[in-house]
């Protein structure tokens, strides 16, 4: 009960954290609107959209990357710069995105018939994030989640993802990638915040994807492992 009750505030926090950006946004065309909040010729919903992040300052959102003195990507290797820079462009130029849960494939050998019968499969629930798509086509983004896992528990999650497409900047295509996230699950470390990273590939359809994760095995044995875990998410 304590740990279902952590997990549900924690998703309550984060979900009332989104408030303060519906309040502040103006109306679009509307006397008084700062410059740099939205066209005359786009509605609220589309500024909203394209400024989801509440944890950004309407008044700030436009301000130059090179501003942001809270993480200095210079000076990193190639690919740790790239991460580096593609998340803090996502985090104050993301778009709006909601996520799907979801199936949680227990891939059979790895589990014995009655304690597959005992799992559960519909991992459904949803999320929301910031994401997006760089000059080579990649995807950073950033979400909350929160979904039924295996022991019908509620499991949350907030993290970070990067996703790189073939073809690279094509409408539909095939990517992969990873994501790195904090967790809060009542079966591991008794139900307080951890952190984890997993493998991801993903099927684009222009805004549209399915994504897929496999959770792997830890420590050893049957009846401990080998997930394979689908979610979808579409951005606006």
């Amino acid at each position: 009960m304590a740990t279902n009750f952590r997990a549900w505030a924690l998703a309550a926090l984060l979900a009332t954290l989104a408030v303060p950006a519906a309040a502040q946004a103006p109306v679009a065309g509307s006397a008084g609107t700062q410059p740099g909040w939205t066209n005359p010729d786009h509605s609220t919903f589309e500024w909203l959209a394209s400024h989801p992040n509440p944890f950004v300052s309407p008044n700030s959102v436009d301000a130059p990357l090179e501003s942001r003195k809270w993480l200095d990507c210079s000076g990193m290797w190639t690919w740790f710069g790239r991460q580096c820079s593609g998340l803090k462009a996502a985090w104050y130029q993301g778009r709006a995105t909601w996520y799907a849960s979801g199936y949680a494939w227990h891939l059979p050998g790895t589990w014995d018939e009655d304690r597959l019968n005992e799992l559960n499969q519909k991992a459904w629930g949803g999320g929301y994030g910031f994401a997006r798509t760089d000059e080579r086509g990649d995807n950073y983004g950033w979400y909350v989640l929160a979904f039924k896992d295996s022991h019908f528990n509620v499991t949350t999650a907030a993290g970070w993802s990067a996703i790189t497409y073939w073809p690279a900047t094509a409408d539909v295509a095939v990517g992969l990638g990873y994501t790195a996230f904090i967790m809060m699950r009542p079966d591991i470390a008794k139900g307080w915040p951890f952190p984890a990273a997993l493998p991801v590939a993903s099927v684009k359809f222009h805004g549209a994807e399915i994504i897929g994760s496999y959770i792997p095995k830890l420590n050893g044995g049957i009846n401990h492992g080998d997930v394979a875990y689908f979610f979808a998410r579409y951005h606006f």
